[in-house]
């Protein structure tokens, strides 16, 4: 604290004061107040180095006026460090109580947002915890201004240090610096770039915003501590300072696109480069677009050049934390000054998570190589995207981790002979020269080819979705265990591929089932082969840690042992049960046998998916148990609603965009199948209708109209909502006990969202 004692007029601000821009008030240098009051941003961003060792750091204050009623204002104060040679990224975000006030009132207005999600957030936020990163200031913050004194409630400080220069400490519960920092010693010029709202728009490329923030940046040069990791370092370095007003602290939640994306660099020939697009970002799975942006450039003596360019993001990353996708590199053109370049992160996973994004975003520290003039030229910079964070559909919002199943998928089943990839398939990665040219090409078309053809129409991928989030839901990071994704999907694509010889089913997911077009005993031994791709995945994620494999592999040989007695109860049918509880009008036996077919088929997959995650995460045994029983109840819950969406047309998320159907309307029960709504029908109808209803459809022959018909006396008795009542409790009875025993954070939020949208799978 003894660098933070009282200090007085810091005198001169040369080296803060910059070239003011569009709409700039006079003297918006780091001490000047807006005059129009509103939202306020300082944020600051560093290359910084210790010898061979380099990092980067960004920083920012904000405050909101007014954020909540009564005029209280919001603060928060938030860093992130990137240790480049460890790969690391990590760092701390504090709030105060107006902060969590203001989001607050952002969600519940919020009409936007999948409702399973918006009340998920706000049972979290009503339950007085914040979602990690995010931690609660321990003291009410300051912010005065002239001399500027921050005071971020005693976890972080800034001030001036009366020579021009500013003193900055953080001091988190995981990591923090102390900084002091000061104008350009080379005679450097500060700089200005494009702030959020003066991006350009689709419609006029290069054209400021009207509604532009007051924005002023200014260069800057670092020297001090830094502690990350358990690790400290004397660093110093070089960058930048930005300080807006007017610019949205919280993301609009009406309806409009608020993604935008931003490069800034600084490179070897002494300019200074910031692109900034808003809105046009690319498409959730990555796919690239370029798009008109603005470009402002200063040259080496201080020169401000303003102009076009072009901007397309590259190297789609999916985040396993909120299922961001991010282009993690991007190619910047400025035709003006004949300027190509192409920035890349130095490493993919670097974003930054916090509750006032709703979601997170990507502020990557990158390498930047190109030419300008015909000449090479290389820099350091800082890549940022925000992306559009609504989740409008938490069912498409799941279907976001498709793409990364689908890629780990392609590294266990490669399109094309691979031959340490068959060695392993076949068991003989310690002996691979036994397997020659045509003995591979043979593996390849028998065992890869039919799990290739029906993971080709992928579904919802939920299932990958439990698989990750198990591991993240007790804060652990899920990126080193990726191909676990894999797993959990070809176990399922197994089961569906074998289901479908059973049941004599000619398509699966609109497309001809394996076994029509590769023959029955391909498609069984293929099937049966993708169950143990889990075996290739440990080996890879776990490979030194054999008692944590073999609790894995008890669980996993549970979940197939259960699969095959759902299988097996699946294959003799209710009907018999069914005959005998509308002749009684005693349900009770007929629900319990439906219960443990989808229990057994559905659930205990979920369970032990969930439960290898948590293994793999550490957890206690009490949490253990408590995930158990709640991923219990969501895969039950699921095949639940699922019987119910039989009834009205099941759909899902289509590949480019939009929903395509995957099940005609009560295909179950025009094909005299027994589900729950069936089930429940019983108790809930006259004997004398329950006969006729039931015997209208057993056969399965009956025509549109039978089915119809009996499909809306299933909805107007009351079944289906006794469905969608006994999915719903399940949920919430296990919800509870899990929710307080992890720790509060995004993933939290959105297992208890999911276990909502598992219940009630609305009809689209």
């Amino acid at each position: 604290m003894d660098a933070f004692g009282h200090v007085g007029d810091p005198g001169p601000r040369d080296g803060f004061e910059g070239r003011r821009g569009m709409g700039a008030h006079p003297g918006a240098g780091p001490d000047a107040s807006d005059p129009r009051g509103g939202p306020e941003r300082l944020r600051f961003a560093f290359h910084l180095v210790d010898g061979a060792d380099e990092y980067g750091l960004v920083f920012s204050f904000a405050r909101l006026c007014g954020a909540v009623d009564g005029g209280a204002e919001a603060h928060q104060a938030v860093w992130y460090v990137a240790d480049r040679s460890a790969r690391e990224h990590g760092g701390e975000s504090w709030v105060d109580q107006g902060c969590v006030d203001a989001v607050r009132a952002l969600v519940g207005a919020d009409r936007v947002t999948d409702p399973r999600v918006r009340r998920a957030l706000l049972d979290a936020l009503s339950q007085g915890r914040l979602p990690e990163p995010d931690r609660l200031l321990p003291r009410a913050a300051r912010w005065r201004e002239a001399p500027l004194d921050l005071d971020a409630g005693d976890v972080v400080l800034l001030r001036g240090d009366g020579h021009g220069g500013l003193l900055v400490e953080a001091r988190g519960e995981e990591s923090g610096f102390r900084l002091r920092l000061s104008p350009p010693g080379d005679g450097g010029h500060p700089r200005e770039h494009v702030g959020a709202a003066r991006a350009s728009t689709d419609a006029d490329p290069g054209a400021a915003s009207p509604e532009a923030p007051v924005l002023e940046a200014a260069s800057l040069e670092a020297a001090g501590v830094l502690h990350f990791r358990g690790r400290s370092a004397r660093v110093t370095g070089r960058g930048w300072h930005e300080r807006a007003f007017g610019e949205d602290l919280l993301p609009a939640r009406d309806g409009r696109d608020a993604s935008w994306s931003r490069a800034r660099v600084r490179l070897d020939n002494g300019w200074e480069l910031a692109v900034h697009r808003t809105g046009g970002a690319d498409a959730p799975d990555g796919t690239p677009a370029a798009c008109g942006a603005t470009a402002v450039l200063a040259s080496p003596d201080g020169e401000r050049v303003e102009a076009p360019a072009t901007l397309r993001g590259l190297r789609p990353w999916t985040s396993l934390t909120t299922l961001n996708t991010y282009p993690t590199a991007c190619d910047v053109e400025v035709p003006l000054l004949d300027l190509r370049l192409r920035t890349t992160a130095w490493f993919p996973r670097q974003e930054a998570v916090s509750v006032t994004a709703l979601s997170g975003r990507l502020e990557a520290h990158a390498d930047a190589e190109g030419t300008m003039g015909g000449r090479p030229v290389r820099g350091h910079g800082l890549w940022e995207v925000f992306p559009d964070t609504r989740i409008e559909d938490f069912e498409r919002h799941v279907t976001r981790i498709r793409a990364v199943t689908r890629q780990e998928i392609d590294r266990l089943y490669p399109a094309e002979p691979d031959a340490r990839s068959l060695a392993e398939l076949a068991g003989t990665e310690h002996r691979p020269e036994r397997l020659d040219g045509a003995v591979l090409e043979d593996l390849h078309a028998s065992l890869v080819g039919p799990v290739r053809h029906t993971t080709a129409g992928l579904g919802r991928s939920w299932r990958s979705y439990v698989s990750m989030a198990a591991i993240e839901l007790f804060g652990v990071d899920s990126e080193p265990y990726r191909p676990l994704v894999a797993a959990a999907e070809l176990l399922h694509t197994g089961s569906l591929i074998i289901d479908d010889v059973e049941d004599r089913s000619p398509l699966r997911r609109g497309r001809p089932a394996a076994h029509v077009v590769f023959g029955e005993a391909v498609a069984v031994n293929a099937g049966t082969a993708a169950y143990f791709a889990l075996d290739r995945v440990l080996n890879r994620v776990l490979p030194d840690d054999a008692a944590l494999r073999l609790r894995v592999y008890q669980v996993y040989l549970r979940v197939l042992r259960a699969g095959h007695g759902g299988q097996a109860i699946d294959i003799a049918g209710h009907r018999a049960a069914m005959d005998e509880a509308v002749e009684t009008g005693d349900a009770e036996a007929l629900l319990r046998r439906v219960r443990s077919g989808h229990w057994l088929k559905t659930a205990a997959p979920v369970r032990g998916l969930a439960e290898i995650g948590a293994l793999v995460a550490g957890a206690r045994e009490e949490q253990f148990r408590a995930l158990g029983e709640y991923f219990d109840a969501v895969g039950l819950a699921y095949q639940i609603s699922d019987d119910v969406m039989d009834l009205r047309g099941l759909t899902a998320p289509a590949e480019g965009g939009g929903r395509s159907a995957t099940k005609h309307t009560a295909e179950d029960l025009r094909a005299g199948k027994v589900t729950m709504p069936l089930a429940h029908a019983v108790a809930l109808l006259p004997p004398r209708r329950a006969r006729e209803l039931w015997y209208s459809v057993r056969d399965g022959d009956a025509d549109e109209a039978t089915v119809a018909a009996a499909a809306a006396s299933l909805e107007e008795c009351g079944a289906v909502a006794a469905c969608t009542g006994e999915a719903q409790g399940l949920v919430e009875r296990t919800w509870k006990p899990l929710r307080d025993l992890v720790p509060c954070t995004w993933t939290s939020v959105m297992m208890g969202a999911l276990g909502a949208y598992a219940a009630r799978r609305e009809r689209e």
